[in-house]
C-alpha cells in the first residue's frame, strides 16, 4: 500500500517543488490513519506533516488546512484561522491545477475534502486514489442502505458498486480497503455473506496495524466465528486495538477486564477504558461507563453522573441507554424526576431505536421525539 500511494505522491510532489523525503511516509500515515480508527497513529502522523507544513512544504500545508477543522482532528493538526488561510493561499491553486490539467487523483481527492464535492471524489476514485476509493465506496453503501425507495435489485446493484471500490483498494493491499471489504463479507453488502473471507480480510488489515480490524479479530475469537473460541486470544486482540486508542478496542477490552474473560478481572481498569472510549464518542461505552457509575462497579457510585452518560448515549440512539433512562425515571434518580409516563416513553424509544415501526409511530402520534 505504501508503494502504491508513494507512486501517486511522486506524481504530485515534484510539481510543487517537494523532493522525495520521509515526508512521503508521514503523508501516507496521516491519510490512512485519518479514517483507520487509530487516534494515536493519527496524532503521530499529524505532528510530522504539520512540521513539514510549518517549514513551507506546499502539499503538507494543504493537507493540514483540510483536516484541521474536522471534529476528530488531533491537537497536533490544529492551527489558527490565519495560518489556515495562509496555507490555502500558498497551496490551493497548485493543487487545483494538478487536478484539472494533470488529472492527478490525489489532487482531486484533496480538493474533494475542501469542497465536500462528490464529483471530485468520484474522479479521485476513478483515478485509483486509495483514500478516495474507500470514501466513495462508503458513500455509495451509506446512500443505498438509507434509501427506502430502492427496490431489492437496485439496492444490491448499488451495494455491489461500493463493494467493488473496496475490493480495488484491497487489491492494492490498502489496510482500510481490506477492512472495509471484510465488513462487506461479514454483513453481506454487495456480496454473499462469508465469515471466512471476512476473517481473511481482517487478518490482512490487522497485519498492517489497522486497529478496527484487530478489534474485529478479537470478536471472531470471543464468539467462536469460523475459529475455535479462545477468550485469551480475543482479549489480546482487544488490548492491542485499545493500545491504538481505538474506542471499540477499549470498549471490548474493558468488558474483558470487567468480566474476567481471558484476563484477570480488574473492575477499576475497566472503568478507565470505558471512560476513555465514552469520551471519544462511543455510545456503547457511554452507557457502560454510566452503568459503572450507577452501580459503583470499579468506581464510586454517582447516580447523577450515570444519568448524564445515559442521556449522552441515548442521544446517539443506543437502546440500552434508553432503557436505563426508563429505570431512572421510574425511580426518580440520575437527574430524572420520578415520572412513569417518561419511563414508558424511554422504553418505547428503545423499541423504536431497535427498528420497531409501531413504537416509532406511537412516539410521533403522541408528540415525542424519537430520542
Amino acid at each position: 500500500m505504501k508503494m502504491v500511494l508513494a507512486i501517486l505522491l511522486a506524481a504530485l510532489l515534484p510539481s510543487i517543488a517537494l523532493p522525495a523525503s520521509p515526508g512521503y511516509e508521514a503523508i501516507v500515515r496521516l491519510l490512512n490513519s485519518r479514517s483507520g480508527g487509530s487516534p494515536r497513529e493519527y496524532a503521530a502522523a499529524a505532528e510530522l506533516v504539520a512540521a513539514d507544513a510549518a517549514a513551507g512544504k506546499t502539499l503538507q500545508q494543504y493537507i493540514i488546512a483540510m483536516i484541521c477543522e474536522e471534529p476528530n482532528a488531533p491537537r497536533e493538526a490544529r492551527i489558527s484561522d490565519e495560518t489556515r488561510q495562509f496555507y490555502l493561499e500558498q497551496s490551493r491553486e497548485k493543487i487545483r491545477k494538478l487536478a484539472e490539467t494533470k488529472s492527478n487523483p490525489l489532487a482531486w481527492y484533496l480538493l474533494s475534502l475542501e469542497n465536500n464535492d462528490r464529483t471530485m471524489l468520484k474522479k479521485a476514485a476513478e483515478g485509483g486514489n486509495l483514500q478516495a476509493l474507500n470514501a466513495w465506496g462508503t458513500l455509495l453503501l451509506t446512500e443505498a442502505l438509507t434509501d427506502p425507495s430502492l427496490d431489492p435489485e437496485r439496492l444490491q446493484g448499488e451495494l455491489a458498486k461500493g463493494f467493488s471500490c473496496y475490493r480495488q483498494a484491497a487489491e492494492a493491499n490498502d489496510p482500510n480497503g481490506c477492512y472495509n471489504l471484510g465488513m462487506c463479507y461479514q454483513r453481506g453488502y454487495g456480496t454473499e455473506p462469508d465469515s471466512r473471507k471476512a476473517l481473511e480480510m481482517f487478518k490482512r488489515a490487522a497485519a498492517a496495524d489497522h486497529p478496527e480490524a484487530i478489534n474485529n479479530l478479537g470478536g471472531f475469537y470471543r464468539d467462536g466465528i469460523v475459529v475455535e473460541k479462545d477468550l485469551v486470544r480475543a482479549a489480546r486482540y482487544f488490548k492491542r486495538s485499545a493500545d491504538f486508542l481505538n474506542a471499540y478496542g477499549q470498549l471490548n477490552y474493558a468488558l474483558c477486564l470487567q468480566r474476567g474473560e481471558g484476563v484477570q478481572k480488574d473492575a477499576a481498569a475497566a472503568v478507565g477504558l470505558f471512560r476513555d472510549a465514552a469520551a471519544s464518542g462511543n455510545a456503547e461505552a457511554m452507557n457502560a461507563y454510566g452503568m459503572c457509575l450507577y452501580f459503583g462497579d470499579g468506581t464510586e457510585k454517582d447516580l447523577d453522573a450515570a444519568g448524564e452518560w445515559y442521556r449522552r448515549s441515548a442521544r446517539l440512539g443506543y437502546p440500552p441507554a434508553m432503557e436505563n433512562l426508563a429505570t431512572c425515571c421510574e425511580l426518580g434518580v440520575g437527574g430524572e424526576r420520578k415520572d412513569s409516563t417518561m419511563a414508558t416513553v424511554w422504553k418505547v424509544r428503545a423499541r423504536a431505536a431497535r427498528g420497531d415501526r409501531n413504537a416509532l409511530a406511537w412516539l410521533l402520534q403522541n408528540g415525542y421525539p424519537a430520542r
